[in-house]
């Protein structure tokens, strides 16, 4: 096994030191407070910088939600949300690579990155209930692309919403949440090959540079 390196990358456009953000932090207070003069009640200048504080709020809120960060190592891969994380180990990728589209009529490449694990049971375990709340949400798009290029697409809605209790080999039951991200996972595989899913646009780099990226450092855990 090759030593590299860990990569910490994050698709984050502006990243602000302590001293960045507290100037910026005592501008905005700053300005809430003169924008606050103008009111000629007590009520009014309050209720000014309840709306200032607010938005600022608000404004952070969203800017946090989008940020996506990856920690690249020789023993995993891991991906940091707003909602939660994953880790994956590269002993139990069994291959990854781009999403690429059944039909010739349309762009080949899909702007997803695919792993397939070599057992899923473990990503299924440690995902908490927010997360997979998310993933089940964010990829149902690419789960009904997949159910239309294959001619399944009346089997949509049994798939999107299948939450049967599975029962493992170990005598353990998922159920709930669990559950359905299993049932997930095997129905992408069937369409795309792969059970976990990168969006490209979650990404600081070119889909390809990352698969790349992410392909020299499984290799290096061999």
């Amino acid at each position: 096994m090759v030593i590299m390196s860990s990569l910490q990358l994050t698709n984050e456009k502006f990243i602000l030191g302590n001293i960045s953000r507290g100037l910026l932090l005592a501008c905005y207070i700053l300005i809430s407070v003169w924008l606050s003069t103008f009111s000629n009640s007590t009520q009014g200048s309050i209720g000014i910088l309840v709306i200032c504080a607010s938005g600022l709020f608000m404004l952070v809120y969203t800017y946090k939600r989008g940020v996506v960060r990856f920690t690249i190592t020789d023993s995993h891969l891991q991906q940091h949300t707003f909602k939660g994380g994953w880790v994956v180990q590269w002993r139990n990728v069994s291959s990854l690579g781009l999403c690429r589209s059944h039909q010739p009529t349309h762009s080949p490449e899909l702007p997803w990155i695919g792993i397939r694990l070599k057992d899923p049971i473990p990503f299924v375990k440690q995902a908490c209930p927010r997360l997979i709340t998310n993933l089940l949400l964010e990829q149902r798009s690419l789960l009904y692309l997949g159910a239309r290029e294959t001619d399944k697409e009346h089997l949509f809605q049994d798939q999107v919403l299948d939450s049967a209790r599975v029962e493992l080999k170990e005598g353990e039951t998922l159920k709930g949440l669990q559950a359905s991200l299993y049932h997930r996972m095997h129905y992408q595989r069937e369409y795309w090959g792969y059970d976990i899913f990168i969006s490209t646009a979650d990404l600081d780099r070119d889909g390809e540079e990352f698969v790349g990226l992410l392909r020299k450092y499984w290799a290096g855990s061999r």
